[in-house]
């Protein structure tokens, strides 16, 4: 039986919640918590095997309540966040400070429907209770203030190795967030590749993700638009409910979006971004498959690999979930699957930017 204690200052999405986890047979709420301070007192009584948390509450906050779990007994923690650009930003602040993962707060009133919300509060919990957490090293990152980052143009790179690809091409899910900032602060401004991003969030979680990293990251990195050039140095992150696709045509590359149905669960899928990339890049392109619940991503790798496409994928032991990754390394379709701190290193050498390999691996 899976114990979850659930944090909320409002006494109807404490409801809420408590009666969808009851639900399932596996699952039972220990505890709830009106705030932070309260839920703290209770950590060490009931022991709970995941928490839900509520990001705004009076007194302590979300996010340094995160902070203080992780030190008196680190657990797994749902963000339940409110659907607002205030709401994504403290969302994105709690993944660094240990957070497991994230999804919208449940209320009587979602148009998408409340049994759609309890399947995934339901199926994330049970994810999250498997998870060994322990605190972050270092309490930084998006929560710091951001750096000030100087950028130049991507330079045309005349490379003494094989030019053999073109672009990069990423998918992620639960623990991607803390992920994705680990691979692109990795990178030098001068990467010489363009970067294609599938990251599953909600909309307007998307956007924030893409501002915070653009202001921690070397190279640059936006929210997908219709129409936007891929070039060097560039990562471009899928927009929340919207698929992403690749397109070539008269020696120009550009990304689509498109809201056809969910593809393995999703939108935007990993597949469906994978599938593109197969088709337009071929053996031209590296495909990079990292932690995140679930299949998504699987069947259009198998494409990409068959297509000639390098395949990395991040490792169980740093992975938050392994279930992307895990589906593409037993399909024999991984070329390399190596640690999550070695993939802006794998990157560098793969892309020839081998006067940055060096530099990439050192950060």
């Amino acid at each position: 039986m899976i114990r979850v204690m659930v944090v909320d200052d409002s006494p109807l999405v404490r409801k809420i919640a408590s009666d969808i986890l009851n639900s399932d047979t596996d699952v039972t709420v220990a505890c709830t918590a009106p705030t932070a301070e309260i839920a703290l007192a209770k950590l060490d009584r009931y022991q709970p095997d995941a928490i839900t948390m509520d990001m705004e509450m009076p007194g302590m906050g979300g996010v340094e309540a995160i902070r203080r779990i992780m030190r008196q007994r680190p657990t797994p923690i749902i963000v339940l966040s409110a659907h607002a650009r205030q709401g994504a930003d403290l969302t994105l602040r709690a993944l660094e400070a240990g957070a497991v993962d994230f999804m919208l707060k449940p209320s009587s009133n979602l148009s998408g429907g409340l049994d759609a919300v309890a399947a995934e509060l339901i199926e994330k919990v049970k994810s999250a209770s498997t998870v060994e957490v322990k605190a972050p090293e270092r309490e930084e990152g998006w929560d710091a203030q951001p750096k000030t980052v100087e950028r130049k143009p991507a330079p045309r790179i005349v490379r003494s190795c094989d030019d053999r690809f073109d672009l990069v091409a990423i998918g992620t899910s639960t623990g991607g967030p803390v992920a994705l900032k680990t691979v692109l602060s990795g990178l030098p401004a001068e990467f010489p590749l363009p970067i294609v991003i599938v990251q599953h969030m909600p909309p307007v979680f998307t956007k924030a993700f893409a501002e915070r990293l653009n202001s921690t990251c070397a190279v640059a990195v936006k929210e997908a638009e219709p129409g936007d050039v891929l070039r060097p140095g560039l990562a471009i992150v899928a927009a929340g409910n919207y698929h992403l696709t690749v397109s070539r045509s008269h020696g120009e590359a550009r990304v689509q979006l498109n809201q056809d149905p969910l593809v393995s669960g999703h939108r935007p899928s990993v597949d469906v971004l994978m599938r593109s990339v197969a088709q337009e890049y071929g053996a031209r392109a590296i495909g990079v498959i990292m932690t995140g619940m679930g299949k998504d991503g699987s069947d259009g790798l198998r494409e990409l690999r068959k297509k000639g496409g390098h395949i990395v994928a991040q490792d169980k032991a740093s992975s938050v979930i392994f279930g992307m990754n895990r589906e593409v390394i037993l399909n024999g379709d991984a070329n390399e699957v190596v640690d999550l701190t070695e993939i802006p290193r794998v990157l560098a050498e793969l892309s020839c930017a081998k006067a940055y390999a060096k530099e990439a691996a050192a950060l």
